[in-house]
């Protein structure tokens, strides 16, 4: 374990565990690279990227990416001119992108300054997430839950036991599949990758994969989080349907929540754009965060994007 940890790639210049070398390998390996600003000899901002194919973007897996910048750069200064710096290092670093068709991002929440972006002619969307503070311990953040909530904790509770250090990655790939299934859809994100995935970050102490299971010993359902000292990510989840009243996943929420305040500064629900997984994460209590997606694209894209919704709805795909 210790040597696995001694050769986990990490940069100092990363806004979290998704902008780090070591998961950038595993979700895109041979496909990322990263531009760095300079100045006085010392990197200032890194803005690291995945290029498939002429197309920028998050690689699977991967809720946000960029812009790092030193906190120098974010302080008040007089006439709001910390801005202005904050708008030449964006393009800086947007000119040193290679040749591409297409760029489709989704930043980290501490991107607040978004206009240069509109300025370089990209299209912006807000995207969301709740995220929790953990640094008052989880006394303090059980206090912010929903009656329903501690209500499906209590049921679960009676139902299945916790296995808070689960190494059962098939089971929880199988739970996955059925929780796709269940909405006549196959899992989009590649088995060996999460496997990899899963694995590499349980090795290096950065995840933590959770099952609920029964006396029986069925698993009902399953969490993975990916974390660093900062946040702790609700990554993947999946549920066999036949046991989707039972409130087994908000017990591993529940659980997930109380190991991240051992381990990381916040919690984050990696959010949802769907209105039914929204409603069952806001009842947690989080305090809602934005992360703003940008993307620059020729027209027919741009065109398909905006489609996508509409057509999604009118074959009942959930939105």
């Amino acid at each position: 374990m210790d040597k696995e940890k001694e050769t986990l790639i990490q940069t100092e210049y990363a806004n979290s565990v998704f902008e780090q070398p070591w998961w950038l390998d595993i979700v895109a390996k041979d496909s990322w690279g990263e531009c760095f600003v300079e100045e006085k000899e010392k990197i200032i901002a890194r803005l690291p990227y995945v290029n498939i194919k002429g197309c920028i973007s998050n690689p699977r897996l991967t809720q946000t990416l960029g812009i790092w910048m030193d906190d120098s750069l974010k302080k008040f200064e007089r006439g709001n001119s910390q801005l202005y710096k904050q708008k030449e290092i964006i393009k800086q670093l947007l000119q040193q992108l290679p040749k591409h068709k297409k760029i489709s991002i989704t930043l980290d929440s501490s991107v607040e300054y978004i206009l240069p972006f509109r300025w370089n002619g990209f299209r912006i969307e807000p995207t969301f997430s709740y995220r929790l503070s953990c640094l008052g311990g989880f006394d303090e953040i059980k206090k912010k839950f929903g009656k329903t909530v501690q209500k499906n904790v209590n049921a679960a509770t009676k139902k299945v036991t916790i296995e808070t250090n689960a190494k059962d990655i098939e089971t929880f790939l199988t739970l996955l599949d059925m929780s796709f299934a269940r909405q006549n859809r196959k899992m989009p994100i590649n088995a060996d990758l999460i496997r990899n995935a899963v694995q590499k970050a349980i090795e290096c102490e950065q995840g933590r994969l959770m099952l609920a299971v029964d006396e029986q010993g069925k698993a009902h359902s399953g969490a993975f989080f990916l974390y660093d000292k900062k946040v702790c990510y609700y990554l993947l989840g999946g549920q066999d349907p036949e046991y989707k009243s039972d409130g087994s996943q908000n017990l591993l929420l529940y659980k997930g929540i109380e190991f991240a305040t051992t381990v990381s500064e916040y919690f984050d629900f990696e959010g949802s754009m769907v209105e039914g997984i929204e409603n069952f994460f806001r009842q947690f209590g989080g305090i809602q965060v934005i992360n703003y997606h940008v993307a620059k694209q020729p027209f027919f894209n741009e065109l398909l994007d905006i489609l996508k919704p509409r057509i999604k709805k009118l074959i009942g795909y959930k939105i």
